[in-house]
């Protein structure tokens, strides 16, 4: 059962590190706008005016970062939890059972303090992951391009 919840994790880790729509090619400046200092690239839907787009690009960007916030808060808390008790665990074992609870303490640490390396290592893609979803039920296109992954 443990093994199956680090191979969860694993694979977690590895999935959160893709961005659906990540590009190789510099957008076209006349088509897409850029975000500043992100790698996202948005183009406005054509029945969209410039004010109600401003408005929807503002709303979502808010609503992304409260998202993103609050699930790193929640791994955070959870891997604190876990490590916390891990480490309790540890340092209370005696006894016959104290190998088996030190090892179960040990995991129990490892799993919390992966937990809050995981939240705070993927706290940007859900940022812009939750922002991409938003754009795009309003009927916008967004994509992401990062000059500095680019191999030249």
């Amino acid at each position: 059962m443990k093994i199956r919840f680090v191979l969860f994790i694993c694979i977690a880790c590895v999935l959160s590190s893709c961005a659906s729509n990540t590009v190789n090619l510099k957008p076209n400046a006349e088509e897409y706008s850029h975000l500043i200092d992100t790698p996202v690239y948005i183009k406005r839907a054509s029945e969209t005016d410039l004010s109600t787009y401003t408005n929807e690009l503002d709303q979502c960007i808010r609503a992304s970062n409260i998202k993103a916030n609050r699930s790193s808060k929640v791994g955070v808390s959870v891997g604190s939890i876990w490590a916390a008790s891990g480490l309790y665990t540890i340092a209370t074992a005696s006894g016959v059972f104290a190998p088996f609870a030190i090892l179960a303490g040990t995991i129990g640490s490892i799993v919390g303090g992966s937990t809050i390396i995981v939240s705070n290592a993927t706290e940007e893609f859900r940022e812009y992951s939750n922002l991409e979803n938003c754009l795009e039920r309003q009927g916008h296109d967004v994509i992401f391009y990062d000059a500095r992954k680019v191999k030249k």
